[in-house]
């Protein structure tokens, strides 16, 4: 049984790490999935990532589910390229189901502490996680609202739940502003039958952030994980199960929820 048969399904950001490993978990469920990336090829700057891949394709390991594939290479926060991406995903399979909003990315500027940001950095870090996210949304609402149903996912993080230090102060800003967009935009879509949720992940263990955080380097792995209350750093996959869940009927009654996978980082309301 695949609950997501017959289902169409968009990803962005999702040419390697957690975000093809959304792509891969929804089209392993039945869906025919449409994937954007700013670089479809980018996988093969981290070995880990690359040997994920079958001939070295993204396409090829999608497809490798048995579900029709879509891509599309572009910047997530460019709201016209977002609006020509979902004509293209509506015109080829007649309906557009799930969303997870995936694009995004940390702070360009090194500690990015609250009291030192420029507004370079801060425009950046919003433009590649908030506006790619609201360029995205708004792309598919159309579609979802025509059908009267429709699951859409944002990515915000732990980051934007709880002030864990002053660093990165503008990636935490732009995700506690996915959070709230989040619960604003499922009081709007409710009507439609449409659900809206986020997760917030915490250190996950992706081939990207073992390779930025810990230098692969299995004692700094183990100094990370201890940080955790769980005592073990997340793995894509664990997010996938959250992904799952609020993709699928399990969720049919859940909406404007932000659902912290972390291993018990943060605490109380988010």
């Amino acid at each position: 049984m695949r609950p997501l048969a017959g289902r169409v399904a968009i990803v962005t950001g999702a040419a390697r790490g957690i975000g093809l490993t959304y792509a891969l978990r929804l089209a392993a469920l039945g869906a025919n999935t449409a994937i954007t990336d700013i670089d479809l090829k980018s996988a093969a700057q981290y070995k880990r990532e690359a040997d994920r891949l079958v001939d070295g394709s993204v396409e090829a390991t999608l497809r490798n589910q048995d579900v029709d594939v879509l891509l599309g290479e572009f910047n997530a926060a460019d709201a016209e390229a977002n609006a020509a991406f979902a004509r293209r995903v509506y015109d080829q399979w007649g309906r557009i189901d799930i969303l997870v909003a995936n694009a995004g990315g940390g702070s360009n500027s090194a500690g990015s502490f609250a009291s030192e940001l420029n507004d370079a950095s801060v425009r950046s870090t919003f433009e590649r996680n908030f506006f790619a996210t609201v360029a995205t949304c708004t792309a598919v609402a159309p579609y979802m609202k025509k059908q009267r149903s429709g699951k859409i996912i944002n990515i915000a993080s732990m980051a934007g739940a709880a002030a864990l230090s002053g660093r990165a102060a503008d990636y935490a800003s732009a995700k506690a502003a996915v959070a709230h967009y989040t619960r604003m935009l499922a009081q709007d879509l409710a009507p439609f039958g449409i659900n809206v949720n986020a997760i917030a992940p915490g250190y996950i263990a992706s081939g990207q952030w073992q390779a930025r955080f810990a230098h692969d380097d299995p004692q700094e792995l183990e100094q990370w994980a201890a940080k955790v209350p769980m005592g073990r750093l997340g793995t894509p996959e664990d997010c996938a199960d959250v992904i799952q869940f609020l993709s699928t009927s399990l969720s049919d009654y859940v909406t404007g929820q932000v659902i912290a996978v972390d291993g018990g980082m943060t605490r109380g309301p988010n």
